[in-house]
């Protein structure tokens, strides 16, 4: 089997995450929903960052913004629910019910344990989950304090990690998602008044829809990062990318095999220039993958990620993580502060500025200072 090189795998994966131009490159998003549905599913733990994960995906010249993003949630093309790995994620509206069904199961069982730790069962959650349905039925949407003060009155305990784990489980199994917010307040709806239902998908075919949809869009990666990723069982991860794979292309690199599709050939010079990009927190392309050392050294990976899990904004140079960065917002205007983790090349300035320009045009505010 061939290998590839770091350099190869960095080019690739930037195409695939669609953060570079690439010589053989699908056509270029139009609406948000498109985008989301290339990933499969788009991390969301922090719903700003998020917006911003999927506007990055945009070519330059298409004028998307963080209110065209929203709008897309409004008008229900792209939801936000916990999904993969039991993790707040956006999905296009017509995958997410797929999605569930296809992540559920492993999930229950993972946590199951937890779960009784706090009280809760089957046999408890056939009184809560009904309970939740009579809360927000009717098109009713309820922020975290409203259901779990309705919960309450009927005598369901919610205090401590009870109420977090009483959403997750809700969620997992199709009861709720999030509906629209209310200010910065998520509010929760009932799934099948905020969706319409879609015919159940064959489990082996959700498996070969999601192993399709991450190595195209993550790609080259290994079985351990889709594993890890999908929140799959072993063994159903390893079928699932089997079944794919006719239409992906493999190498080695690092001692594993990597996986991406095979409209995306290894070609010398994958994207058209060292690129800059400010990259969203808990972003796809640092966040998608068991192992970042193509992409980022080591030593500063604790800089990027902190011990709670945490992933902070990273600055993106030629396809490895320079640094991080952050927006303030002050007397109505954007400044972004960067921190490297070494002095950037000479004639990156001009770079960061594009991309700074870029973020500020995408929030809607004017641009104050980049430093």
């Amino acid at each position: 089997m061939a290998g590839i090189s770091r350099q190869e795998l960095i080019g690739l994966r930037l195409a695939s995450q669609r953060l570079a131009a690439y010589p053989v490159h699908p056509v270029d998003f139009k609406k948000a929903d498109q985008a989301v549905q290339w990933f499969g599913a788009v991390q969301a733990q922090e719903y700003a960052h998020a917006r911003w994960a999927v506007g990055s995906r945009f070519a330059a010249d298409v004028a998307i913004t963080d209110a065209a993003i929203e709008k897309a949630l409004a008008q229900r093309k792209v939801v936000r629910s916990w999904v993969l790995r039991g993790t707040l994620h956006l999905t296009a509206a017509a995958d997410l019910r797929w999605l569930l069904a296809l992540a559920a199961p492993v999930l229950l069982t993972r946590t199951a344990a937890v779960y009784r730790e706090v009280g809760l069962d089957d046999a408890a959650f056939r009184t809560i989950l009904p309970a939740i349905r009579q809360c927000l039925q009717g098109g009713r949407q309820l922020t975290r304090v409203e259901l779990f003060a309705a919960l309450a009155q009927r005598r369901i305990e919610t205090k401590g990690q009870r109420g977090g784990r009483i959403l997750y489980r809700a969620a997992q199994t199709g009861l709720i998602c999030l509906g629209d917010p209310h200010g910065k307040q998520a509010r929760y709806a009932l799934l099948d008044e905020w969706l319409p239902t879609e015919p159940a998908l064959p489990r082996e075919d959700a498996l070969l829809k999601l192993a399709q949809r991450y190595f195209t869009s993550h790609g080259p990666a290994t079985l351990a990062d889709f594993t890890w990723w999908s929140g799959l069982a072993a063994g159903e991860a390893r079928a699932a990318l089997e079944m794919a794979g006719p239409g992906l292309a493999h190498a080695l690199f690092a001692g594993g095999t990597v996986w991406w599709s095979k409209r995306m050939p290894v070609v010398a010079q994958p994207a058209l220039k060292p690129a800059l990009h400010l990259l969203a927190g808990f972003d796809e392309y640092v966040l998608g993958y068991t192992d970042r050392q193509a992409i980022m050294d080591t030593a500063h990976a604790g800089k990027l990620m902190t011990p709670n899990g945490l992933f902070r904004p990273a600055l993106l140079l030629g396809g490895r993580v320079a640094g991080t960065w952050q927006a303030e917002l002050k007397k109505g205007a954007l400044s972004i502060h960067t921190t490297p983790f070494a002095t950037l090349p000479r004639g990156s300035a001009g770079a960061l500025r594009l991309a700074a320009q870029r973020y500020a045009a995408f929030v809607g505010l004017p641009l104050a200072e980049v430093r």
